[in-house]
C-alpha cells in the first residue's frame, strides 16, 4: 500500500502519519499540508496500486472532529456474549453437578464468552474517532478497538497531532477530549 500525497508547486507537508496497531488492523494513513489535507481512499478499478490519497483543499474541509464513539453497540454484543456464555456453561456444567453417570466434557470456551463479555464494556469505554466534514461528504475514521495500555496511548497521541497540525493550517477542529478534561 502505498499512500503518497501528490503536492503542487510549493506545497508543504506539515503532517504525514501512517498508524498500524496490529497485523489484522487496516492501518490509517493521513495527511495534511499547508495547502490541503489528503484522506486514504482505495480506487474501485485500479492496474496497479488502488490506494491513493484524496485530496481536500482547506476552503473545501468545514470542520474536523475528534467524536466520542458510541459504545451501544458493544454494549448490545456483551449482554449477548454473557447471555450465550452463561447459558452454555450451564447447560455445559448440568451433568456434573447433577452427578449423572458417564462421560462428560467441560470446555473452557462458554466460560472464555462470559468473562469477554463482562470485559467488553470496560474496553469499549472511552474510544474516539477523527470526522472530516468537507463541502460535499463526511469522512470518518474509527480506530480499531485494543485493550492495551500501548495501542490506546498510540491511538490518542494519533489525535492529538491531527488536532495540533489541524489547528496550525488554520482548519475548524472540535475536540470532543477537552471537555472531559476540562470537568
Amino acid at each position: 500500500m502505498a499512500y503518497e500525497p501528490e503536492l503542487e508547486n510549493g506545497e508543504n507537508v506539515r503532517l504525514r502519519l501512517e498508524l498500524n496497531l496490529s497485523k489484522k488492523a487496516q492501518p490509517f494513513h493521513f495527511a495534511l499540508s499547508d495547502r490541503a489535507l489528503y484522506w486514504p481512499a482505495i480506487k474501485l478499478i485500479a492496474k496497479n496500486d488502488p490506494y491513493y490519497f484524496r485530496r481536500f483543499t482547506h476552503n473545501q474541509v468545514q470542520k474536523v472532529e475528534i467524536r466520542r464513539l458510541a459504545p451501544y453497540g458493544f454494549w448490545a454484543l456483551a449482554a449477548a456474549m454473557i447471555v450465550v456464555g452463561l447459558m452454555t456453561t450451564i447447560l455445559m456444567m448440568e451433568p456434573l453437578l447433577k452427578s449423572q453417570p458417564g462421560s462428560h466434557s467441560v470446555s473452557g470456551w462458554p466460560i472464555a464468552v462470559l468473562v469477554g463479555g463482562l470485559i467488553l464494556p470496560f474496553a469499549a469505554k472511552g474510544r474516539y474517532g477523527l470526522h472530516v466534514t468537507t463541502t460535499d461528504k463526511n469522512f470518518k475514521w474509527k480506530p480499531p478497538m485494543v485493550v492495551d495500555r500501548a495501542s490506546k496511548d498510540k491511538v490518542a497521541e494519533t489525535l492529538t497531532a491531527i488536532r495540533t497540525a489541524c489547528e496550525s493550517a488554520g482548519l475548524r477542529v472540535k475536540d470532543e477530549r477537552e471537555k472531559i478534561a476540562a470537568a
